[in-house]
């Protein structure tokens, strides 16, 4: 892995604030609450080195974790990370590195690839997230996946249309580089 520099640093920080940020604009849901934090998560992965990317969003979930309020609704602690939702959480390092490692190896600058990449990596996150879910709450995976993941399909797919398109305008921006 490369050395992280003080602008590495700098970025990933940035990120985890973003994340934070983006995690506060919630629609209460009621077993999952909708919020932006893919959004963040699509972000950063689209605009940091994968390795970068991971550390960030790894930073943003120890924060929670020792109970910064930085989860959706002013949240944190363990009980958020570990309670019903905290999969989908735990998944969000390796959705930011397979964002940055598709759109490196992958997609470069196309917009629907990028798209392409962003989608793909919801799977872990739906995945995980919902098995965790399942475990959870003693419920079927099927039953866990009806009330946690598929209704937020379209609008994670919207968060992979807003966030190529971002991420592409600001690299543009940059003169086509990945920021860190």
């Amino acid at each position: 892995m490369k050395k992280l520099s003080t602008r590495d640093l700098t970025l990933a920080a940035l990120f985890v604030a973003v994340t934070a940020v983006l995690s506060q604009v919630v629609i209460p849901m009621p077993l999952v609450p909708f919020n932006l934090g893919v959004l963040a998560i699509f972000l950063c992965g689209g605009m940091l080195r994968k390795g970068i990317a991971f550390l960030s969003i790894l930073c943003y979930l120890l924060l929670g974790a020792v109970g910064v309020p930085v989860f959706a609704q002013f949240s944190g602690g363990p009980a958020v990370l570990f309670g019903m939702t905290g999969g989908y959480l735990m998944a969000y390092p390796v959705m930011a590195w397979l964002v940055s490692f598709l759109i490196q190896v992958w997609a470069g600058n196309s917009y629907w690839k990028r798209v392409g990449a962003m989608a793909a990596a919801l799977l872990p996150c739906y995945l995980f997230g919902t098995a965790w879910f399942a475990v959870y709450l003693h419920r079927s995976f099927a039953q866990a996946a009806k009330a946690a993941c598929i209704p937020f399909i379209p609008f994670d797919l919207a968060k992979a249309l807003l966030g190529a398109y971002v991420t592409l305008a600001i690299q543009k921006r940059l003169g086509g580089k990945v920021t860190a």
